[in-house]
């Protein structure tokens, strides 16, 4: 009667250990502190002449750090276009646009953001960004049309992010929107997010 109670015992230890031990000994927790980030996807402005323009690649870099648990401040490096939307008005009796309807779209801006526990490691992400924007050639006003423009933007976003089980690495998806005062240009930023927490 013994030997096989025993032995059950003995198969049972290393299971009960496994579930109480946490991988490698330490518990997995969410990694806050100073982060980089790459993200890559798609941007488009809208009003103009043609209503919304054509969809484009975008590219943007981060840098920040974790304030806290649950807010962050970062700044980023945003690069995409607008292609085929005439900001300027036409030329009179044509469908021509009086300055460029292609133009590149460049954002420095500071963004803060702050994460509400969804689930286990999934956070919604609220966020807020305010900077400088340079726009080349310029979509607007008069002059010579090969200059560029430079002025302020502010924006909104929400985004959804994961801290994945592999260590330093969060994952995600954002949309921005940012507001181009001046030249009065709404522009809108849809991506997945790659991040690494040092």
């Amino acid at each position: 009667m013994r030997k096989p109670l025993l032995v059950t015992l003995f198969a049972l230890l290393p299971t009960a250990a496994l579930a109480e031990t946490p991988p490698e000994g330490v518990p997995l927790e969410v990694r806050r502190g100073f982060f980089t980030e790459a993200d890559i996807g798609m941007f488009f402005t809208l009003g103009g002449e043609n209503v919304y323009s054509n969809a484009q690649t975008y590219l943007q870099l981060g840098v920040g750090y974790d304030l806290t648990d649950k807010v962050s401040l970062g700044v980023h490096f945003g690069l995409g276009s607008s292609a085929a939307n005439c900001f300027a008005g036409y030329l009179p009796g044509s469908d021509v646009c009086s300055m460029s309807d292609n133009f590149t779209v460049a954002f420095g801006d500071v963004t803060a953001a702050y994460m509400v526990p969804l689930a286990t490691r999934l956070y919604l992400t609220p966020k807020v960004a305010a900077g400088l924007t340079r726009m080349d050639p310029a979509p607007v006003g008069s002059g010579d049309p090969g200059r560029a423009l430079t002025a302020p933007n502010a924006g909104v976003g929400i985004g959804l992010e994961y801290a994945t089980p592999m260590d330093h690495f969060s994952v995600g998806a954002d949309f921005m929107a940012r507001y181009i005062i001046g030249p009065n240009i709404p522009t809108f930023a849809l991506f997945p997010r790659v991040k690494y927490t040092f």
